[in-house]
C-alpha cells in the first residue's frame, strides 16, 4: 500500500460474513447443499434449525441476564453463549442439510451466487484485499464463523481476489478437505473449529505471537467484538442504516463503554482503539493517510 507518511506492517484480520460480504451468506451455503439433492427437504429442514437457534439463544440470553458493562464480563457471556452455537451445529448434522455436498458443487455454488449477485463484496474490497496480499510488509487472514472455508475462497476467487486456503481461518464441513461427499458435520473434534467470539479471540491472539506487525481486526457483528477491542485498531463495518447485527456490536460497545469513533477522526495512533467506516474504500484511504 502506498502511504503520505512513512508505512508501519500490519496484519489485516477480516471477518467475512457482513464484513467482506454487503450481507451474511449463510443461507446462500444452505441453498446450494439443497440445489445439490433436490429430492430431500432440505429448505424444510434448514427452518426447523434456525427457529431452534432462535428460541435456544434467547431463552439462554435471558436466564444469562443482566448484559454485562465490562469487557471481562462480557467475554464471560459470550463463552457461556457459545453452547447455543455447539447445539446449532448439532441440529445442523442431525438435520442433514450438508451431508452428500461436494467440493465441486460448493465451487460451482459460490461462483453462482457471485455472479448472480447473491454474494456481494462491499465496495473497495476487492482492490483492498490485492493491495495486501501484493504487498511486501502486511500480510491477511481472513478469520470467520462461516462453515466453509472452500466456499469462501471460492467466493473470493470468483470476485477477483484468489486467496491461498491457508490464510482463511474457518470451519469446514467434514469430508470437502479429502476430496470425498461431506458426512454433513462441521468441523467435527480434532480439525479447526471457530464458532465463537472466544474463538476468534484465540486465532487473533496466535497470529499476533507469530509476529510484531500491528493487527487491524474488521468485523461487523457480536461475534467480533472480543478481537475489535483485542486489536491495535478494530474497525467496525456500519451501512447507513445499521443493519441489525451491525446495531447489535454497537449497542455492545456503549453498553461496554468502548468509544467507537468515524474512520476519518481516527489517526491511527492509540491503542486498542475502535472505529467505524463504511466500506473498504475507506479503510484503504485512512491506512494510505496515516500509514497506521
Amino acid at each position: 500500500m502506498s502511504s503520505s507518511i512513512p508505512h508501519r506492517p500490519i496484519h489485516f484480520i477480516l471477518d467475512f460474513d457482513g464484513t467482506i460480504t454487503r450481507h451474511d451468506t449463510l443461507n446462500t451455503l444452505v441453498s446450494i447443499a439443497a440445489s445439490s439433492k433436490p429430492s430431500s427437504p432440505t429448505q424444510e429442514r434448514w427452518k426447523a434449525v434456525v427457529d431452534a437457534y432462535i428460541s435456544d439463544y434467547t431463552a439462554t440470553l435471558k436466564k444469562l441476564a443482566p448484559l454485562p458493562a465490562t469487557v471481562e464480563g462480557e467475554k464471560k457471556l459470550l463463552s457461556d453463549l457459545k453452547v447455543v452455537e455447539q447445539r446449532s451445529l448439532d441440529r445442523v448434522f442431525g438435520a442433514r442439510i450438508f451431508e452428500g455436498v461436494t467440493r465441486e458443487v460448493l465451487e460451482e455454488g459460490a461462483e453462482k451466487a457471485v455472479r448472480d449477485g447473491e454474494v456481494e463484496l462491499r465496495e473497495g474490497c476487492v482492490e483492498f484485499m490485492r493491495s495486501i496480499l501484493a504487498s511486501k510488509e502486511d500480510k491477511l487472514h481472513i478469520l470467520s464463523v462461516n462453515w466453509s472455508r472452500c466456499f469462501i475462497a471460492s467466493c473470493l476467487k470468483v470476485a477477483g481476489v484468489d486467496v491461498d486456503a491457508s490464510i482463511v481461518l474457518a470451519n469446514e464441513l467434514e469430508g470437502i478437505e479429502q476430496g470425498r461427499p461431506s458426512t454433513g458435520q462441521i468441523s467435527p473434534d480434532g480439525s479447526m473449529k471457530i464458532i465463537s467470539s472466544g474463538d476468534k479471540l484465540r486465532y487473533l491472539e496466535q497470529i499476533r505471537e507469530q509476529g510484531s506487525a500491528r493487527i487491524v481486526y474488521v468485523g461487523d457483528s457480536w461475534p467480533d467484538i472480543e478481537c475489535l477491542v483485542a486489536a491495535n485498531v478494530g474497525i467496525c463495518i456500519r451501512d447507513e442504516p445499521m443493519g441489525s447485527s451491525q446495531r447489535n456490536l454497537a449497542e455492545a460497545l456503549e453498553r461496554l463503554g468502548v468509544a467507537c469513533t468515524y474512520i476519518r477522526g481516527h489517526d491511527g495512533h492509540a491503542q486498542s482503539q475502535v472505529a467505524w467506516a463504511k466500506d473498504f474504500s475507506e479503510i484503504s484511504t485512512w491506512v494510505e493517510k496515516f500509514g497506521v
